[in-house]
């Protein structure tokens, strides 16, 4: 079977796709999971622990048992009773420039802490850090945005330190006082996840992946999948990734239907489409 990822409900609703809604009436609901991509491969093909990220972006060599770990530049807004994830940077456009010297601020402390940044993608940090760090456990940056920071905070309170310590490093940079007098979202978190080594990835049970997400697309290399575009027609069993509401719209318009697929949204929610469920006139 093929795994659709979609939109919440409410976008692929607001999309009105013709004959969305037979096909949502005929399939078979899923049990509720949370929100983000994490769950959803989980939930679809029975992982035990999300793929390790951080070394599957970095490129690692199958085998590699090199511990690595991923960390996103993140925008917190100060509450009555807490800080919200109100965005990411490595969403924001690729032409901002405080980004690399906000990472460069950063430096020095990570060094202190014996975590070396080995690559800077667009906000987003690939870092060595020894295995002894231990794991912060934290959902991946796609579940976290919108949430109380309170609600996702690592369990382990070495990581709570150094969140806490890398926010003050953070809000004394100048560039980031500029920003918010811009009225310019302000980088003003570091949000570690996505810790492993690439021989702890789990194996991915579909033969190919139609997908621009950088995670899925480094996933598949690992697994040496075909890559296709979002809305590319296969015969064959593929991991479809259309969560951005345009992707759907132009799967659609373009003929792409689920015949044999679990259909899983970005808020949870899901359901199974087989083909013998067009007869279910019931529905």
């Amino acid at each position: 079977m093929d795994l659709w990822l979609l939109p919440s409900q409410a976008q692929v609703q607001a999309l009105g796709l013709a004959g969305w809604e037979r096909l949502a009436r005929r399939a078979d609901p899923l049990t509720m999971i949370e929100p983000g991509l994490d769950a959803a491969l989980r939930a679809t093909f029975g992982w035990s622990r999300a793929p390790p990220w951080a070394a599957l972006l970095a490129g690692e060599a199958a085998d590699s048992i090199t511990p690595w770990l991923a960390a996103d530049l993140i925008w917190l807004r100060a509450e009555q009773a807490g800080a919200r994830v109100m965005a990411l940077a490595a969403d924001s456009p690729q032409d901002d420039p405080d980004r690399l010297a906000l990472i460069e601020a950063l430096r020095p402390w990570l060094a202190d802490e014996a975590i070396e940044i080995a690559q800077a993608q667009h906000g987003r940090l690939l870092l060595r850090c020894p295995a002894s760090h231990g794991d912060p456990g934290t959902l991946a940056p796609d579940a976290l945005l919108g949430l109380d920071l309170r609600e996702a905070l690592p369990a382990d309170l070495r990581w709570q330190r150094r969140l806490n310590e890398l926010q003050i490093v953070l809000a004394q940079q100048s560039l980031n006082e500029g920003r918010m007098q811009r009225g310019e979202r302000c980088w003003n978190s570091l949000w570690f996840w996505g810790q492993g080594s690439a021989a702890e990835c789990p194996s991915l049970p579909l033969a190919k992946v139609a997908s621009r997400d950088p995670q899925l697309c480094a996933l598949a290399r690992h697994w040496q999948r075909e890559l296709l575009e979002p809305s590319q027609p296969t015969p064959l069993p593929v991991l479809r990734d259309l969560r951005h509401p345009r992707d759907l719209q132009q799967a659609w318009d373009a003929g792409l239907r689920p015949h044999a697929a679990w259909l899983r949204c970005i808020d949870g929610s899901g359901s199974r489409v087989r083909p013998w469920q067009r007869w279910k006139i019931w529905r």
